[in-house]
């Protein structure tokens, strides 16, 4: 780490910054508020919010706005079907300069050795990627995965590396005794846990939470993402290709809220993100709901950074503010999240260099028979139906005719 004395005198004017951003509108997320100002830059942290300050390099700002960095509060980057340094140069130019992701599906498959690629790759990419371990692998025990079961035990010797433990999906496990859930969340207790209780309410809720759970980002009611941030469970506001909560959530999000919400992709494919964006997208789109833009850039950073003790250390994020990471983003209007740089460390993520994914080949783990024609056959007559919720992963158990209007066949191929 380059020396505090450099910082010291950069932020006095005894040496050069290297960048400062000149008349800049910018995000004081401590306040919620707009502030005009210079903001410098020196080895990759804000110095300095003072006038009269040199810099190597100077952006004239007046009229833009700069806030921090987006941070995607939870994430699968296999869903995004790109390797995490194609994923990287796809949402770095979006804002979105950290990450949490769960390496769950790739965990399933192969096991460790997926955990292992993923927390080496977050050491390869720009993009500042902060891995959960997988809590649940397979999902259910009704699951067949390839990986078969990974314990505690699997997890521990990647602790250090790990920012903690990801989604906590296996509810009845946790409240009902599982002695292989409990020796997870008690391994991990001194690290954040990451929730999945979808409708979870009531008492379930508090046992849930008195386990130390302190997110999730399931919530698809509105009334139910208010009782889990009356429960100290933070919020994280969904917008991925399938499950969409944002437009529901909205309404939650204000000032006091904001320290409990964080906005998460969850699954996003790469059309959606070439299409709409990241984390931008949700950012933009909670603006044009009306909520205020200063609560929607607090809540895309500082409020996820908090949740995770991002905001500690001599690199913090999520903050425009002497001694926190310059993971920027200088937006040319604040409305509309409209993206004129980002900037990563200080450098422009346009001057930074893709990085390229090295040759990795794993075994090949598709094991799929052909079918025969007769495997495709359905069922005539009354059959078991997954009813769907539009924008939603919620599921219903019904029972219909098979050629009922609606219904069409699914067919599952054991591919292990």
């Amino acid at each position: 780490m380059p020396s505090l004395s450099r910082r010291i005198d950069a932020a006095q004017g005894r040496v050069p910054c290297d960048m400062i951003f000149r008349g800049v509108t910018y995000l004081d997320v401590f306040s919620c508020a707009w502030r005009t100002g210079d903001v410098a830059v020196a080895d990759g942290v804000v110095v300095a919010l003072d006038a009269g300050l040199r810099a190597e390099r100077e952006i004239q700002a007046k009229g833009k706005y700069l806030v921090p960095g987006f941070i995607d509060a939870h994430v699968h980057i296999e869903s995004s079907l790109l390797v995490p340094e194609n994923f990287s140069s796809a949402v770095l130019p979006r804002g979105t300069t950290t990450a949490v992701a769960d390496p769950h599906e790739i965990a399933n498959v192969i096991g460790v050795e997926g955990v292992r690629y993923f927390l080496d790759a977050a050491g390869r990419v720009p993009l500042d990627l902060r891995v959960m371990l997988p809590s649940c692998v397979p999902a259910t025990d009704m699951e067949t995965n390839g990986a078969g079961v990974l314990g505690a035990r699997d997890l521990l010797p990647f602790k250090e590396q790990a920012l903690g433990l990801a989604e906590m999906m296996n509810v009845p496990g946790v409240l009902h005794g599982d002695a292989g859930v409990h020796e997870k969340l008690c391994a991990f207790s001194d690290r954040p846990l990451d929730g999945h209780a979808p409708l979870l309410r009531g008492r379930e809720l508090s046992a849930y939470a008195a386990c130390g759970i302190s997110s999730c980002h399931e919530s698809s009611q509105l009334s139910e993402a208010e009782e889990k941030i009356s429960k100290g469970i933070s919020v994280w506001i969904r917008e991925g290709s399938v499950a969409k909560d944002l437009h529901t959530l909205l309404p939650l999000m204000n000032l006091a809220t904001s320290t409990s919400l964080g906005f998460c992709t969850d699954d996003r494919n790469p059309l959606d993100i070439a299409r709409e964006g990241h984390i931008d997208w949700l950012v933009r789109e909670a603006v044009r709901g009306g909520v205020p833009a200063e609560v929607v850039y607090r809540a895309s950073s500082w409020s996820v950074a908090r949740h995770y003790g991002l905001d500690r250390g001599r690199a913090r994020k999520g903050a425009v503010a002497p001694g926190w990471c310059a993971d920027l983003v200088l937006l040319q209007d604040a409305a509309t999240c409209s993206i004129q740089d980002v900037f990563r460390a200080g450098r422009s993520v346009a001057e930074i260099p893709s990085p390229s994914a090295p040759a990795h080949r794993f075994p090949n783990t598709v094991r799929a028979a052909s079918p025969s024609p007769t495997d495709l056959e359905g069922s005539i007559g009354q059959v078991h139906v997954i009813g769907v919720e539009e924008g939603k992963i919620i599921t219903h158990h019904l029972t219909l005719p098979h050629d009922a209007p609606g219904v069409a066949r699914l067919s599952v191929l054991e591919r292990y």
